[in-house]
């Protein structure tokens, strides 16, 4: 028997919300939002007193549809809504909107760790 993938429906994404984490470190540069990360790991503190240049700090520079994404997370906009302004702002976006959409938002959660479902 073959798995079929469950395909979300507008009702879905509209109960699917998320939140940037509390301790998440940006700053909003013009509409561009950068993630500033502190390298404070003991190891990486241990390195730097051995003169190895590990920086003390490191910034993810979005793109311009990652940073408008990134600003529309608050907790009280359903995925629908984000993808429906992402959408009326970026025409271009519309192609597979919500599948790459989902896609973006589950690497920031699962990879990144910048936000996480609520």
């Amino acid at each position: 028997m073959s798995k079929e993938k469950k395909k979300l429906t507008d009702h879905d994404l509209q109960m699917m919300y998320f939140r940037i984490k509390e301790d998440v470190q940006w700053e909003n540069n013009e509409g561009i939002i950068t993630i500033i990360r502190e390298q404070n790991h003991w190891i990486q503190r241990f390195l730097r007193k051995l003169s190895f240049h590990i920086p003390e700090k490191t910034y993810l520079e979005l793109d311009e549809y990652g940073s408008f994404v990134f600003q529309q997370i608050d907790g009280k906009q359903s995925v629908y809504d984000i993808g429906k302004k992402l959408g009326e702002k970026y025409e271009e976006a519309n192609e597979f909107l919500y599948n790459r959409l989902l896609l973006y938002l589950n690497h920031l959660e699962i990879n990144e760790s910048l936000i996480e479902r609520i």
